[in-house]
């Protein structure tokens, strides 16, 4: 059989690659540029080994004043207790206080009746074996409230470059498939291109139980977190 034109080649192969999620490149003059690009990615999964947590401080006054002056003490205490158990200062952040007024609405028109102050501060860098323990003592302390915890891996670097390894070399499985379904041979890699990276750790959150006070110790179950990498890859073909 003779050998078809560049441009029949082209068009044929182009064919052939659509179905399979991959292109071939076309440059300026109209000539096929002979490449498969692939996309490819990979998942390692971690146990993680930090966590973080939130602390919440809610109290009541009759002023405002009363309020933020009754709300002092359990912050204070939430943060000594902290410290107390190995937390280090940078660690502990308040991202939010306020006070806001209460209102009754029973009558024609609303009505304050007192004022209430909101702390919130958010414990991050914690060993994923004593956040249990640290939210407890919190609430010991005079925290009204404790929410999360959120799981990180602090190998999260070394994790992420094996998942782009492992999907350059998935890429070149894929691209072997294509070019041995259009019937050409596959060469060098010609590009590489990194995907969306997910630098939130895909944290997880546990449901925590509304009765702190049972004197049960509470327990929390990190699993695994996903690390993912995502690649588009060029290769020459022959």
């Amino acid at each position: 059989m003779g050998r078809f034109c560049s441009g029949m080649v082209a068009l044929v192969l182009g064919l052939a690659l659509a179905g399979c999620g991959s292109k071939t490149v076309v440059v300026a003059d109209g000539q096929q540029a002979n490449v498969i690009t692939v996309s490819a990615s990979s998942e390692v999964r971690v146990v993680p080994d930090k966590a973080s947590f939130s602390a919440e401080v809610c109290v009541q006054g009759d002023t405002a004043k009363e309020a933020q002056s009754a709300a002092a003490e359990p912050v204070n205490a939430v943060i000594a207790t902290l410290k107390r158990e190995g937390v280090d200062e940078k660690d502990i952040q308040t991202t939010y206080t306020g006070v806001s007024p209460l209102y009754d609405w029973s009558g024609e028109s609303e009505r304050i009746t007192g004022y209430e102050s909101r702390t919130s501060l958010q414990v991050s860098g914690v060993d994923v074996d004593k956040v249990a323990g640290l939210m407890e003592a919190c609430v010991a302390s005079g925290a009204t409230g404790v929410g999360g915890p959120s799981y990180y891996a602090s190998d999260y670097d070394t994790a992420y470059e094996q998942a782009l390894a492992e999907a350059v070399e998935s890429s070149r499985g894929k691209a072997g498939a294509v070019a041995k379904a259009a019937g050409v041979s596959l060469g060098d890699v010609v590009a590489v291109t990194e995907g969306y990276q997910n630098t939130a750790y895909r944290y997880e959150e546990t449901a925590m139980g509304a009765d702190m006070d049972n004197g049960a110790e509470m327990k929390v179950a990190p699993g695994e977190v996903s690390i993912e990498a995502q690649v588009t890859v060029t290769y020459a073909i022959r």
